[in-house]
């Protein structure tokens, strides 16, 4: 599942596309998994990086933590 973490505003300079970390991120750190997370590629098919990302979201986004609960149960099968 590639998501977006709906709380990061980075931005990407060019060349050589470096990030420029948005506040939410800086202190937050990105959303597990999410497509903020440089080490998505790797996280985000874990089912636990789901879950961790879920606890984080589920009060703020509930569309997004539902989607994130079931793409977890999914993987965990």
């Amino acid at each position: 599942m590639r998501f977006r973490d709906p709380d990061c505003t980075c931005e990407i300079a060019y060349p050589g596309a470096r990030r420029i970390w948005c506040e939410h991120c800086l202190t937050d750190g990105p959303l597990p998994g999410s497509l903020a997370d440089p080490e998505w590629e790797r996280r985000h098919n874990d089912p636990a990086v789901l879950c961790e990302a879920y606890e984080r979201v589920r009060d703020v986004h509930p569309d997004l933590a539902d989607q994130l609960l079931r793409a977890a149960d999914l993987l965990d099968r």
